[in-house]
């Protein structure tokens, strides 16, 4: 796992590694310690393919006839690594608090904050549920209005026809 750190203008990369592998990896040192002729071949052998491989490469820039770019490539990647003020990453002697991820602080705040989000969201949700079951209420009585008024309206309507026609008559007799 890699985890990026900041202390206070400084980048660092850490990486995580399982309790197997740091233990393996603590076991070869101890055996190299133990056994220097062992430690020197292996420096040995290192150096020898480090040496071929770079030669591998420069002939391949010159293959290439892209010296110039080879040549700044490789001072840009000599100046990133040669940094001497930058202190060396150690890990600590206990390696369960090695393992810990270094972005568990960073994800506690962001779990706290999508919680804060989500509470938010369900009490809106619960105001516009409020919402919406008082405009529903309000339509089921406007629809309980207009229903009786529209009831109301046929008897109102047989009663305005029944005026009209004995108004009818009255001015009939009238003109008589």
């Amino acid at each position: 796992m890699k985890s990026r750190f900041n202390d206070g203008g400084t980048c660092h990369e850490a990486y995580s590694i399982s309790e197997d592998a740091f233990v393996d990896a603590l076991t070869i040192l101890t055996i190299l310690k133990t056994k220097p002729s062992i430690g020197q071949k292996l420096h040995r052998a290192m150096c020898s393919e480090l040496l071929d491989k770079m030669n591998g490469d420069l002939e391949d820039i010159l293959n290439e006839g892209s010296l110039r770019e080879g040549l700044e490539k490789v001072a840009k990647l000599s100046d990133a690594n040669s940094s001497v003020t930058e202190g060396t990453w150690r890990p600590p002697g206990n390696v369960s608090l090695h393992l810990r991820s270094l972005d568990a602080q960073k994800i506690k705040e962001e779990s706290a904050l999508l919680e804060k989000q989500v509470n938010e969201m369900e009490q809106e949700n619960a105001i516009l549920m409020k919402r919406i079951a008082e405009k529903r209420s309000n339509i089921v009585a406007m629809n309980d209005s207009m229903i009786q008024s529209l009831n109301k309206s046929v008897n109102v309507i047989d009663s305005l026809k029944k005026r009209r026609e004995w108004l009818e008559k009255c001015f009939v007799l009238l003109q008589h």
